[in-house]
């Protein structure tokens, strides 16, 4: 399988967690020696890939939101076609709004923002603001 098929079929997401209130702690492609997720890189009509974990297709890519069962949180946007952008990633909970830093994004590359302290089953919002544009969301529901 070409590299570039193989990009497309799976997306890996370094997770690179640490246990700090909920400052917003990385965003990157794949960070080596970090521990590696693998996530489907096509998002479902309805959002849903499992608990805790949704997506939102955008006309430039997948924006994705997941909570883990250790309160760690991550927010990430892969970049399918279109030119470079400034974003950021982020997610709010209750009103309150936690960001990634600013980055610039080109088509076929992923950014991630991790957070700590993110309560399993509360209600949550992933989030990109891309710099002259609106601000995306995929909405996750509290456990039930």
């Amino acid at each position: 399988m070409k590299t570039d098929k193989l990009k497309r079929a799976t997306v890996v997401v370094g997770v690179a967690l640490a246990a700090i209130g909920s400052t917003p702690l990385a965003y990157a492609e794949g960070t080596p020696g970090a521990a590696k997720v693998s996530v489907t890189a096509s998002c479902p009509g309805d959002g849903h890939l499992s608990t805790n974990y949704t997506c939102t297709s955008l006309s430039s890519g997948e924006l994705y939101h997941r909570k883990y069962t250790n309160n760690q949180a991550s927010t990430w946007y892969t970049k399918t076609s279109g030119s470079s952008i400034t974003a950021r990633v982020g997610y709010n909970r209750s009103g309150s709004t936690q960001w990634s830093g600013w980055f610039s994004q080109s088509s076929g590359t992923t950014k991630t923002g991790n957070w700590a302290n993110v309560t399993y089953c509360s209600g949550t919002v992933g989030l990109l603001q891309a710099e002259g544009q609106q601000t995306f969301q995929t909405p996750l529901t509290a456990c039930s």
